[in-house]
Order: C-alpha cells, then structure tokens, then sequence
C-alpha cells in the first residue's frame, strides 16, 4: 500500500505543477530556466542532499512547486540528469521507500524477462484501452511510449491521448499534422514532441481530454473531480462518437490506477474509465524502475532487479503461468511493470535517445558554441514553421565539451538564445 499512497502524494504534488501549466509561460527555453533556476537560488546546497535534517527537509517541502518547475525546465534543454536532482531532492522526502522493499525479491522466483515492447503488444491485442505512464520530468518513458505508439498502430490503435495536451491544441495539432510550442505543457519538451509528432505521421488522432477547470476548489477535491472528469472527456471524445476506438492514454504518474477495492477512498482515472466504458484494459507502470544520477534515489528493487534480469533494452517480468507479478504493493492496480536499463552515455547523451527515440548524434556547429557563459542552442527541421518544438535542444556552457545532437534524418536550421 506504500506505493499507492505515494502515487497519489505525487499525483496531489504536481497539481501544483499542473496549475503552473495553465499559466502564461515564456517562449523562451533559457528563460524559462532562468526563471525556474531564480525561484530556487536561495535555496542552500544541504537541500539537494540526503534527508534527516528536519529544517532542510521541510525546507524542501515547502519549495515543492518550485523544485518541480526547475526540473522540468532543466528536462526541456537536454539537462536529464539536473532534471532528476530536482526531483530528487522532492522525492527522497516524499516517497522513499525502506530497504525492506528488496524482500520483494522473492516474490519473482518464478519470473522471466520478456521484451517490453513485445509483452505489452501481445497483451494489448485482446484489450480496447493501453495506459502507461510518465514521470513528466522523465523523457526516456516518452521515447519508449513512442515506439511502443509505433507498434500498437500496426494493430489498430488510432486514438492517442496524452494528460498534457490542451483542447485548442490537439486540434490544432491534428490540422496541421504537427506539435506546438503551446498546444501541452510538457509537449514543448523535444523528446514529448517528437513522440507526438511521429504518431502523426504514422496515422494516430491526438485528444485531449485534461480537466482544464476547477483551480479555484481545495487541491483533494479538485483532484477527485479531475480524475472524473478525464476519464469521461476520454469518453464524450471518443467512445461516444467511435464504438470500435481503440486507444493509447499517455498519462502522469498514478492517474491510471485501477481500484481493487470494492470502495476505494479514491478512484483514479484508470478505474474512472474501466467503469465508464466497461472495455477491456492495459495499464502499464514505467515510473517505479530506471536509473537516477545517484543511485541511492533508486528503488531499493531496481539494482536486484537488473542483476537478475540482465538486458540493454526495457523489460517487462512474466510467470510461468503466464500472469505477470505486481511489486510495490501495486498488485491490482495495474497490469505490467517496466523496468528500463541502465542506459550508457554516448557522445554526452543519454543512449535511449537512438535505441528508443530512433535518433543519431550530429556534432554542434562549432560557431554555436558559446564564447562566455551559457547558451541555448536549438536543432529544428529546416522546414518547420515558427511555433514547432526543436527537434532537440542543448545547454552548453563556455568551456566544457558540448554534448552531440539526437537527431532524425531532415535537414535542420540552428537557432540560439542567450
């Protein structure tokens, strides 16, 4: 039950996030991380250590929505491992769990490893509904969520419908056959957009279906109404008007938890829209099990876990007898859990970005490079329009080597800001 209380905190902390996506935020990356960067300058170094002492650690509670918001601006330049210490820093004091969690070892005696991809596709075929989650300040759980898009086309699913996505936006989107800067918050992240983008070009419907109202109620009862109010948007949107939809739900964190029990105290959007729609349904986990810049935030059952089940690629654990164990304290909750590699860096870059996102390293152009003090560099299709999110972007600093661009095989203009 741990695990599920900690969903949940985590699902009430980024309402706080949540509220700051409605806001007006600057077209500016480097601005926004500025910004984000100035909210958190007073805050000591002991606030990105361990916890224990109790004034740091309320400290650090207490600069939740800040924190998040520096991580997300850090995730939105390349900066994975600065987006992960901000975090962090939340997260060792919210929902850590106890060194006891690696007993539930013992529970996979009987399990091997099958490739991710491959056991979520042969699950989804008999299922109308597959939703997998994301940590929003994880890009990795976006490429892995693009190919698997990829492949749950080829089986005929057509509806993609990500938390992130405004109304006006999708439309906007499916119109124009491509992701704004402004149409989701964490869509004008490049790994995001890239996903999105390639589910257009192969075929998918993008909807929305985020409760975009209720700012002014309580945070427990707005997100009680907000969990509703998404499966039933998801619903009206589709269902109502497609019997034979088939969908892939891109959701934040714990929103798609089921609910085993007869009366829950809280239903989530997952259970929301298994009792609303009454159709089969796939709910996928990838939060709990990838790597941290300091494995001590690591879930105590992540390092067993990969020395057990050696693999480069992302894992999903399977019975003999076919049904697939659930740790955590998430059994009936949800249906698989992902447990990604330690991915290796090359050319200064995370290694998903080409296995999963399907991208190759192209060196900075020397003349980006910044002569004194850092600088936003940004990679975008030569011909993409004004409000498109580059294809990858980069914070480099004078000085220290400049990490590759992950990039697709188009031609790119480069843009700067400073």
């Amino acid at each position: 039950m741990r695990s599920f209380a900690a969903g949940l905190a985590t699902s009430l902390l980024v309402l706080a996030q949540g509220a700051f996506a409605q806001t007006r935020i600057p077209d500016s990356y480097l601005e926004r991380l500025k910004l984000a960067e100035a909210a958190t300058a007073s805050l000591p170094p002991a606030v990105f250590g361990q916890p224990g002492d109790p004034a740091i650690d309320q400290l650090v509670l207490a600069h939740r929505s800040p924190l998040q918001q520096l991580g997300t601006a850090r995730s939105m330049v390349g900066d994975t491992d600065g987006a992960h210490v901000a975090f962090d820093a939340l997260h060792r004091r919210e929902r850590r769990h106890p060194p006891s969690t690696v007993g539930q070892m013992a529970q996979l005696e009987n399990a091997e490893a099958e490739d991710a991809i491959a056991a979520i596709v042969r699950e989804a075929r008999t299922k109308r509904i597959v939703l997998i989650n994301e940590a929003h300040h994880v890009p990795l759980h976006r490429a892995f969520a693009q190919r698997l898009a990829a492949e749950l086309k080829k089986i005929g699913y057509s509806y993609l419908a990500c938390e992130t996505f405004n109304a006006r936006g999708a439309q906007a989107a499916n119109e124009k056959r491509y992701i704004g800067r402004t149409d989701g918050y964490y869509a004008a992240e490049p790994v995001f957009a890239g996903f999105v983008n390639a589910a257009l070009v192969d075929g998918w419907k993008l909807v929305a279906y985020e409760h975009e109202g209720g700012h002014e109620i309580p945070p427990a009862e707005r997100m009680r109404m907000r969990e509703e109010v998404q499966a039933r948007n998801l619903v009206e949107r589709i269902f109502a008007k497609d019997k034979d939809a088939k969908v892939l739900a891109f959701v934040g964190f714990g929103h798609l938890y089921k609910a085993p029990e007869p009366e829950p105290k809280m239903v989530m959007m997952g259970e929301h829209l298994r009792r609303m729609t009454g159709l089969p349904t796939l709910h996928i986990d990838q939060t709990p099990f990838f790597a941290h810049p300091d494995a001590a935030d690591e879930n105590p059952l992540y390092a067993p876990l990969l020395a057990k089940y050696p693999s480069k690629d992302p894992i999903i654990l399977r019975n003999k007898d076919g049904s697939y164990p659930i740790v955590l304290g998430l059994a009936g909750r949800v249906d698989m859990q992902v447990i990604h590699p330690r991915y290796p860096m090359q050319d200064g870059r995370p290694a998903w970005l080409a296995t999963l996102a399907g991208r190759s390293a192209v060196p900075v152009p020397k003349h980006l490079l910044p002569a004194s003090g850092r600088r936003v560099v940004k990679a975008i299709p030569a011909g993409a329009p004004p409000d498109a999110v580059p294809t990858d972007i980069l914070l480099l600093e004078a000085g220290k080597p400049a990490p590759a661009f992950m990039l697709t095989k188009e031609k790119y203009r480069f843009e700067t800001e400073d």
